[in-house]
This record gives structure tokens, C-alpha cells and sequence, in this order.
């Protein structure tokens, strides 16, 4: 990475070293002509809170992360989770766990904090799946993934008058809105989309 320098210090070095510039040359004229950079200090709150503008690091990587969680809950068949790398170490010496989809063109991982083990649901491993050397730019991996077709159900009432999924059994979780009490559109065990009636 390029070492950043203040102006005014670089200005003085140039004065420094050169002892004397003849007039024709204005120290300030060359020193605006060379691009600036937008160097900013970081945040009170740590590099996560660096913004663009528009996003900080911090809630792009909470972005991300949900979006592979419902990766791994639409693939749970191929996805998995370990506490443990492959070797048997614990991620980062503890407090981490990798989390990986199996896709055909071989496996895609990351790695969260045990905080968020939860979000993924997918079988737990003793150890983690062997790494293929797969990086960053592996990330279009996912693309090879099959898509899934939606699975639709309905909401119906079993001889015990409980309201189930029509998909997978599930029982019907109500919501209180404003107007009442209601179901969900979705099934929260399969993800079934629920037609009407």
C-alpha cells in the first residue's frame, strides 16, 4: 500500500532537501498538481464502521451473511457447518465456525463468529469438509447451484383442529397485526408459499 503524507510535512521535506528552489518553481504549484487522496481516519467505533456513504464494512458482512444463511437454508441438503477446520483446529483458535455449500463445481465457505451459529440451518459437522483451495473468486461457484422450484401448500386444519402446512406438517405460526391476528404467507419449516383456499 502507498505511505500517505501530509502536505504541509511534504512541503517542508522538499524545502529540506533541496535547500534552495529557484523562484520560477512555486513548491505549492507541484505539490497541487500530484492527485490527492481522500484519506480518512477511522472510525470511533473500528474499521467496521468505515462507510462509503452509503454502507459501513460492519453491515455489508451482516448483509452477506443472511443472504448465505438463506442460501444454506434453500440448499440444506448441501450445505453444512463445523466448529472444527478440516485438520481439527478450531476455527481461529475458537469462537468461529465455517459454514460451506457443496455446489458442483466444488465447495464455497465462510467463517462467523459462534454468535451466529444459529442462523444457519444445516447439519453440524465434527470437522469441516476438505478444503479445495477455493477463494474469493470462487464465489461464482454458486451460480452452478440447481435452481429450486417454489414449493406452494396451503394452510389446513388437521382432525385435532390444529392449522398445518399442507406441505410438511408444520403447524401455522400467527402474527398480530393491526386488524388481527393472521397467518404467514410462508411456511416457516419448509418455505412452502401459501395459496388461498
Amino acid at each position: 500500500m502507498a505511505e500517505f503524507i501530509d502536505r504541509e510535512v511534504a512541503k517542508a521535506k522538499i524545502r529540506e532537501k533541496f535547500k534552495f528552489v529557484p523562484a520560477r518553481i512555486e513548491i505549492n504549484e507541484v505539490l497541487n498538481s500530484i492527485p490527492r487522496a481522500d484519506v480518512r481516519p477511522v472510525p470511533e467505533g473500528g474499521i467496521g464502521e468505515m462507510s462509503d456513504g452509503y454502507h459501513t464494512f460492519n453491515g455489508l458482512y451482516y448483509q452477506r451473511m443472511i443472504l448465505f444463511a438463506a442460501l444454506v437454508k434453500a440448499y440444506k441438503d448441501k450445505a453444512w457447518k463445523s466448529h472444527r477446520h478440516e485438520d481439527g483446529e478450531l476455527c481461529f483458535g475458537g469462537g468461529w465456525f465455517i459454514v460451506g455449500i457443496d455446489t458442483p463445481e466444488g465447495s464455497y465457505t465462510y467463517h462467523y463468529e459462534d454468535k451466529d451459529w444459529d442462523r444457519f440451518d444445516c447439519v453440524a459437522l465434527p470437522e469441516a469438509k476438505h478444503w479445495d483451495g477455493h477463494t474469493e473468486e470462487d464465489v461464482t461457484r454458486l451460480f452452478s447451484l440447481d435452481a429450486r422450484p417454489v414449493a406452494r401448500g396451503r394452510w389446513v386444519y388437521t382432525d385435532m383442529s390444529r392449522l398445518v402446512c399442507s406441505n410438511c406438517g408444520n403447524p401455522v405460526a400467527f402474527a398480530l397485526k393491526d386488524d388481527g391476528w393472521h397467518h404467514g404467507d410462508y411456511c416457516p419449516n419448509c418455505g412452502a408459499r401459501m395459496e388461498e383456499s
